[in-house]
């Protein structure tokens, strides 16, 4: 049998079994309820009367007196909504059961039911509160006019005034729409020139001064990836090859360009010495280039203050590391673009606080790849010669964990020797150094 309702024109399926909450009253015993369906918007749905949970459902009940309506399940509350919207509609998350037990067969049978949620209402005051919504406003307006006009007539001085107030004050409305449009297109022409978000992420990263921390990485080598600290233009256009032929740390030292070197010089002789066993074809070679790249930027690091002389200033530090013809210009600016900044107006170059601090940093990140995420600081502070707690200090910043290790030797005499030394490691998860609080000032 077909419902007809003046919500839609609706359907009712009987066998629905449904769950009616009542806030503070209850239905008379005999109230027939009935339940709607909205007609879908598909088109082969057709004119099926098959009402099922994922419509848009109406439970409608009444008396002679009363009116009982449902305000759940409308608009929103069907399968084709957003879950959200549906859940917001609905009113409740998940599902209501009905169990039904079968004497005969000894089982329950479960089935989904909804949940309604009911108001009510007097039929006969219905027709008022409608009259009411339509001519209320109306009448209001018309009131207000007239008395305007009688105190604009007959009323005294103040009264009068009064009515001018509300004349100066009402605010036309005509032009609103227009307003609005010209204030919307006015924010979307400002938001136009936002930067976006590659271009936030690119101001922040040449003001950090330290590299940024990959914290969902796996290995420790992802933690700072090589592709993050050199291009791989720049490494590729290194040439390492002739590291090779290196016989001696001292020849090694030449091809490096290093004076004294109590840490990178005896690292790289032995990834140059496993470079050689496995002719060049292994982790080593890869290593190799990398130490090749920090001895650059101990050299730039060592002579960065000659930017600032004058126009020549790239010139004037390239001679002054000996970089090769094929290898000056590209490595060059590399490092002015990376770790120094561009004085207003000019071309010369300075070496600032925040890239000095970002090159020391690199240097220490590249020398945790060389020594496989197990670094001595004291020994790495002699070879930028600063204090060992300034290192220390770099690398509790980048995430790494000290412990105390044994160092055996041979000391003058020939006898073996212990000696403590203290390690820092690059480790997964990485523990980063708590700031401090600082309590109020004081007064």
């Amino acid at each position: 049998m077909v419902h007809r309702h003046p919500w839609d024109q609706l359907y009712v399926r009987r066998g629905i079994l449904t769950i009616v909450s009542l806030s503070d009253f209850a239905p008379q015993k005999h109230t027939r309820f009935a339940l709607y369906r909205a007609p879908s918007n598909d088109a082969g749905d057709g004119t099926s009367s098959e009402a099922t949970l994922d419509d848009r459902l109406l439970l409608e009940g009444s008396t002679d007196v009363m009116q009982y309506t449902s305000t759940n399940w409308g608009w929103g509350a069907s399968a084709q909504a957003a879950a959200d919207l549906r859940r917001e509609t609905r009113g409740y998350t998940g599902d209501y059961l009905i169990g039904a037990y079968d004497k005969e067969k000894k089982q329950v049978t479960f089935r989904v039911a909804p949940l309604f949620t009911l108001n009510r209402s007097v039929k006969s005051l219905a027709h008022l509160s409608a009259s009411a919504t339509e001519h209320g406003a109306q009448d209001n307006m018309d009131y207000t006019r007239a008395r305007r006009d009688l105190g604009e007539a007959f009323g005294n001085k103040k009264q009068k005034q009064a009515a001018r107030n509300l004349d100066r004050m009402k605010v036309n409305t005509e032009n609103m729409d227009g307003i609005l449009e010209h204030v919307a297109s006015g924010i979307d022409v400002s938001a136009s020139s936002l930067p976006t978000d590659l271009e936030l992420n690119a101001t922040l990263n040449t003001s950090r001064a330290l590299p940024q921390a990959h914290l969902d990485a796996s290995e420790p080598a992802d933690v700072y990836p090589l592709t993050s600290l050199v291009p791989a233009t720049v490494l590729n256009a290194l040439h390492t090859r002739h590291l090779l032929k290196c016989s001696s740390q001292s020849d090694l030292a030449k091809a490096l360009r290093l004076t004294s070197s109590p840490w990178l010089l005896p690292r790289m002789w032995q990834i140059v010495q496993t470079a050689q066993n496995d002719a060049g074809m292994s982790r080593a070679m890869e290593l190799a280039r990398v130490g090749y790249y920090v001895a650059i930027l101990l050299a730039f690091r060592k002579h960065a203050r000659g930017l600032s002389r004058g126009d020549d200033g790239m010139s004037h530090v390239a001679h002054k590391m000996r970089l090769p013809e094929h290898e000056k210009d590209i490595v060059m600016e590399h490092l002015v673009s990376q770790y120094a900044e561009q004085a207003r107006g000019s071309h010369r170059y300075a070496m600032t606080a925040i890239g000095d601090t970002r090159l020391f940093a690199s240097i220490i990140v590249l020398a945790l790849h060389l020594e496989e995420f197990s670094l001595a600081s004291d020994v790495l502070a002699q070879e930028l010669c600063v204090t060992t707690q300034r290192v220390n200090e770099i690398l509790r910043s980048l995430g790494c964990t000290s412990s105390q290790s044994t160092k055996h030797g041979v000391d003058g005499d020939g006898a073996a020797s212990q000696q403590q030394q203290r390690k820092w490691h690059l480790r997964l998860p990485l523990s980063f150094p708590n700031q401090r609080k600082r309590g109020p000032a004081r007064r």
